[in-house]
């Protein structure tokens, strides 16, 4: 270890070579906390199955030097790691199966199926701190086990910690409690994270708002800290020749429809092309990630089989590429509280941003901002209200896009530092 720097033990169960938009949050946090003089060890596990992979993600990291340490397996149920392809990939379900499944998981495993992780992780995890001796901890979630990873491991170890929550855990109104007893121990565990932990961080202001709603006689304002989601301005320079083709009109949404549907923006592109036939030749919907079978289903339905362009999933660098190659960018969001990471890397694409998602969702600060369309879920008016004037301003030449001054705070640098001052406040404490 340098000299003047200190170790954090970072745990976090999803990490590359997984891929999609989950893991970028932290594999940039560890990227970027030694420039803050902080060293960074990785706990996480060995993945099995997922859906995607994309080891160009650990290449980044791995050619920082960054120390990461994994369990020999990840605590994945034998039947699904039995249904992975040959390069550990499954498919992406309906949604339909996707809830069935979720609702399997929520009556068996509390808090989830990474429970069944936490035992080699617990045990890695006091090796690492026995032998590197790090100041604190950190873990980010889903899956909610690495708060308990860290709370164990913090009271055995007498360390502080610190847990940095990517969407809600308990109150999720997405989340299905069988019986009361599951949600009481949903709540006693929270709790229990809660109550130890040195500092709270959040992505948006509505999940600080849901925590202290939660549990108003545990935490106060200053006790939950927004460090947001954001950029990376490297991922943008290595790539920085990328442009848009002059002769299409381009539409893109790059990353995995999870919360959320295309109806509206279906619909919406339907009665765009009834009232433009000829932009039949010049617009391209492109999808750049994993699509849900029944997704692709309503691309027929509403006859745009001749317009949609699917490239399926691509390493995250392909997929900064395809932002820059966008004109506009189009983020699908149905959820309240939870939050997109997508759009903060279209900020840093300076792409034209179309937004369907509820008003009262994380994205209300940027809804009135330049270079932003939105439009509710189900307002079909007001969508294709939105696609004839970005058609006609990519006609002329006057795509509006967001300002540098919208961008600033979003940089991964700019957060990882936020992040390194709670570190450092704490470990001296």
């Amino acid at each position: 270890m340098e000299a003047g720097r200190r170790r954090v033990l970072v745990i976090a169960y999803y990490f590359p070579p997984m891929g999609t938009s989950g893991v970028l949050r932290v594999s940039k946090f560890v990227k970027y906390l030694p420039d803050y003089g902080w060293e960074p060890l990785v706990l996480t596990a060995t993945p099995s199955a997922y859906f995607a992979f994309d080891p160009s993600l650990l290449e980044e990291l791995e050619q920082r030097w960054i120390a990461i340490y994994r369990t020999p397996g990840d605590g994945t149920p034998r039947w699904i790691q039995r249904r992975a392809a040959a390069d550990r990939t499954v498919a992406l379900p309906t949604r339909r199966l996707h809830r069935l499944w979720l609702r399997w998981s929520q009556l068996r495993w509390i808090p989830d199926r990474a429970i069944r992780w936490k035992h080699q992780a617990v045990e890695l995890g006091w090796r690492l701190i026995q032998e590197h001796r790090p100041a604190i901890l950190f873990a980010t979630a889903p899956p909610f086990t690495d708060f308990l990873v860290a709370a164990a491991l913090a009271e055995r170890a007498g360390l502080p910690f610190i847990v940095d929550y990517r969407d809600p855990w308990g109150g999720d109104p997405e989340w299905w409690y069988p019986t009361p007893w599951h949600r009481s121990t949903h709540r006693k565990l929270e709790r229990y994270v809660l109550t130890r932990a040195a500092r709270i961080t959040v992505v948006t202001r509505g999940l600080k708002e849901h925590l202290l709603r939660q549990y108003p006689e545990l935490l106060t304002h200053e006790d939950v800290v927004i460090i947001p989601h954001g950029y990376d301005p490297e991922d943008f320079a290595a790539v920085s020749g990328s442009a848009p083709p002059a002769d299409r009109f381009v539409v893109s949404f790059i990353g995995v429809l999870k919360h959320g549907t295309p109806r509206t923006m279906f619909e919406a592109l339907r009665r765009f092309l009834e009232q433009y036939p000829a932009a039949r030749r010049q617009l391209e919907l492109r999808f750049v990630g994993l699509l849900r079978p029944e997704h692709w289903q309503m691309v027929e339905h509403y006859g745009l089989h001749d317009v949609v362009r699917r490239l399926g999933y691509v390493p995250h660098r392909e997929a900064v590429r395809q932002m820059l190659e966008s004109h506009v960018l189009w983020v699908e969001q149905d959820r309240i509280v939870g939050s997109s990471a997508k759009l903060f890397e279209y900020l840093g694409a300076r792409r034209t941003v179309l937004v369907c998602a509820p008003g009262t969702s994380f994205l209300r600060p940027f809804l009135t901002a330049e270079g932003i369309f939105w439009a509710e879920p189900g307002d079909v008016a007001t969508m294709s209200r939105h696609l004839v004037e970005l058609y006609e301003r990519w006609r002329s030449g006057s795509l509006p896009v967001p300002q540098e001054e919208l961008l600033a705070a979003f940089d991964r640098r700019v957060a990882t530092g936020e992040l390194a001052r709670l570190l450092s406040f704490h470990a001296a404490l």
